[in-house]
């Protein structure tokens, strides 16, 4: 047996019995292999209660923003139905789009939303539309609106070997290392979601767990799995899944 694998063995564990303290928990995170690339990773699966153990609970929101987020249009946004909702909805301090958009999504919503507020995320199924269209790329990028902070993470888990904005679990920690915390994370995957054993596309971003913990992050917004819902997560982080088009009022 190889000493790496040793270790991580040891550390495996250390995790079991809760002994572990910070930096060896992320060594046991990143000393895992990534031989399992497109399928589903049970080594991820069910660590939030240690987390929470080892993190304790987010942090205070006392600030003030507005927002407008759009995700998963797939190409069947509805002009009509759109320009009502901006009715509605025209005083917002920025627009987030998640990822999975069409040219002719873009299209549309550039006539109603004012493209200086409008930050984007590509998605598991786009092109750079950003590029394209001049719009900025959030994606490992902090942005300050009001004094919130967010930080954007592009793409999904890399469910298949086809060329798309994606991670494998390991590639999705790795990501979060030189990154602050902020107050929210927009994300177009989910975090990880233990109970997607029968469905890899869907089983989220371990690395995204792994940051709102850690850095004790108060809200997470994320598209990609065409449900819209809010819940808290355990330690008090407020997740918000949004479904084509959403006003926001943290």
């Amino acid at each position: 047996m190889s000493i790496m694998r040793n270790l991580f063995n040891i550390l495996n564990f250390k995790r079991k019995q809760g002994l572990m303290n910070e930096n060896e928990y992320y060594g046991y995170l990143i000393n895992s292999n990534d031989n399992n690339l497109y399928g589903f990773d049970k080594r991820f699966s069910n660590q939030e209660d240690y987390l929470y153990k080892l993190y304790g609970k987010c942090d205070e929101y006392n600030k003030k923003v507005r927002m407008i987020v759009i995700s998963d249009t797939h190409n069947c946004l509805k002009e009509e139905e759109f320009r009502q909702f901006i009715e509605c909805h025209n005083i917002y301090d920025i627009c987030i789009l998640l990822g999975d958009h069409n040219s002719n999504d873009i299209s549309i919503l550039l006539k109603y939303i004012d493209k200086n507020k409008i930050y984007g995320l590509l998605g598991n199924h786009d092109y750079d539309y950003l590029l394209d269209y001049g719009i900025p790329n959030l994606n490992g990028r902090v942005i300050d609106v009001n004094g919130t902070t967010l930080l954007g993470i592009e793409g999904s888990f890399k469910y298949k070997p086809s060329n798309f904005p994606s991670f494998s679990q390991k590639e999705s920690i790795l990501f979060f290392d030189d990154k602050p915390k902020v107050d929210i994370l927009l994300s177009h995957d989910n975090r990880f979601d233990s109970s997607m054993e029968r469905n890899p596309a869907h089983q989220g971003l371990f690395g995204i767990t792994y940051y709102l913990f850690k850095n004790k992050v108060p809200y997470h917004i994320h598209g990609h799995i065409h449900n819209s819902y809010k819940k808290d997560m355990i330690n008090g982080t407020k997740e918000i899944s949004v479904y084509m088009f959403e006003y926001l009022e943290l």
